[in-house]
């Protein structure tokens, strides 16, 4: 995937690039000519969609300075507003492109530096992602099951393509029309037509711990597919199954048809968005990673 890496926008990319000036700026006015590598990772411990930044533990051995006093300096060169801007044009980060605070910063008490994205951020990279979800590099046309894994990846990748084509069918989304024949049928969501994933107060629509659960998983393994460590085919494996998982234990929990679609249409094509962006990671893990087809009908 390192290939087409660089013309794959992510968060990660954008906020490396911001995080990189902030270092910048700051080793300038200390007059420190020293180049740390930069290093962040996601807050594991919960469902929130937060970064953590340990570079001023990196620099309290150099400088002989408590790590809480350099967090502190170093908040004030982080552009908090910087990540909503830097999406490619969608609908939705045009209207916010000159918006609020895209990440909400914090120091602990040990120097981290906690990195917060705003529900208007995360909105505005989920609607990106999903007019604009990663593509297949490599199609496995052979139809069959891998032997050794689990039925459940083609199964739940297969039940996405179904829900988002009936979907579809009853107008609640518009999917992309294909110009000429292609070597998938993977569905995707028409940019003429974005999904929305908030409210009218700008806030996000799915605030069910289960579809936190999926937007942070879902986020994170965008960041690992673009700026990924070496994996072998049994961590992906496990991945993928997981993410599965994930979007199974959300679809069981929260409905889309029903009183949602009646009640709630936004809600339910925000949910319809969850939806393809794990078919469209789905579809990369299974073909890409696992080298198995990826079926789109049960």
């Amino acid at each position: 995937m390192e290939s087409i890496a660089s013309n794959y926008c992510t968060i990660k990319q954008v906020l490396l690039q911001q995080l990189q000036i902030a270092l910048d700026l700051y080793l300038n006015q200390e007059l420190f000519d020293i180049k740390p590598k930069i290093k962040f990772y996601w807050n594991s411990k919960n469902d929130q969609i937060t970064y953590i930044w340990a570079i001023a533990l990196q620099l309290s051995a150099v400088q002989k300075l408590p790590a809480m006093q350099i967090a502190t300096r170093m908040m004030q060169f982080i552009d908090t507003t910087a990540l909503s801007p830097a999406i490619p044009q969608t609908k939705l980060s045009a209207e916010n492109a000159i918006s609020s605070t895209a990440i909400v910063t914090q120091v602990a008490p040990s120097g981290l530096i906690y990195l917060e994205l705003t529900d208007v951020t995360v909105g505005s990279w989920l609607q990106y992602f999903t007019i604009n979800p990663p593509r297949v590099e490599k199609y496995c046309s052979q139809k069959g099951s891998g032997a050794s894994l689990p039925f459940t990846l083609q199964y739940t990748h297969a039940r996405c393509c179904s829900l988002l084509q009936l979907a579809a069918q009853e107008r609640l989304i518009t999917l992309k029309s294909r110009g000429e024949p292609a070597k998938d049928d993977f569905p995707v969501v028409s940019e003429q037509t974005p999904i929305s994933f908030l409210d009218s107060q700008q806030r996000l629509l799915c605030r069910h711990p289960t579809e936190q659960a999926l937007i942070k998983q879902l986020l994170v393994l965008l960041d690992n597919l673009y700026y990924p460590s070496t994996e072998p085919k049994a961590q992906w494996e496990k991945t993928t199954l997981n993410l599965c998982q994930s979007w199974q234990n959300f679809y069981t929990h929260c409905r889309i048809w029903g009183e949602v679609k009646q009640n709630n249409l936004f809600l339910a094509q925000a949910r319809l968005g969850l939806t393809s962006l794990t078919q469209s990671l789905l579809a990369v893990f299974l073909n890409d990673k696992l080298e198995i087809y990826a079926p789109t009908e049960l």
